[in-house]
């Protein structure tokens, strides 16, 4: 028996996964969060919680799911083999200008950070990342997974 692909209309169906862990899947279908996602914001139950990670075991689509999820911003940092994550809430992270000259500092690069219903770097945003010397560009991925790269000013 044959499937006309054609006559298939949940991006669902025709995906390879059952949208577990999808960002789009998530806010279009209310799928819940992979395992692997599910841990960590388990580890970020509020504003401004910070957990570090492994750099192999959370990725900006990770992040991605995550404000589908929750409706809230977050923020991912890296330092060597490690990343820090920020929860933020719904419209920024608690990260200021002031603490992301203290991470460059140490290393820290910033890999990028996710928003609510856009992919439009705000001017907090710019001022962020000029504070990270050795860093000419981050990335922000919305809620359904899609991402833009912003560069310093």
């Amino acid at each position: 028996m044959s499937v006309d692909k054609n006559a298939i209309n949940s991006p669902i169906e025709q995906s390879r996964t059952d949208g577990v862990g999808e960002p789009w899947a998530i806010r279009k279908y209310d799928k819940p969060l992979n395992n692997r996602q599910q841990a960590l914001l388990d580890r970020l139950p509020k504003f401004d919680s910070r957990a570090v990670v492994y750099k192999g075991d959370v990725s900006m689509t990770d992040l991605a799911a995550l404000t589908a999820k929750t409706g809230d911003e977050f923020a991912m940092f890296t330092l060597g083999s490690r990343r820090l994550i920020v929860r933020g809430n719904a419209g920024t992270v608690n990260i200021t200008t002031e603490k992301a000259a203290e991470m460059s500092a140490l290393g820290y690069k910033w890999s990028g950070h996710t928003h609510v219903g856009s992919l439009v770097a705000s001017k907090g945003d710019k001022h962020v990342l000029n504070a990270f010397k050795n860093q000419k560009a981050s990335v922000i991925y919305n809620e359904e997974g899609k991402k833009s790269r912003f560069f310093k000013t």
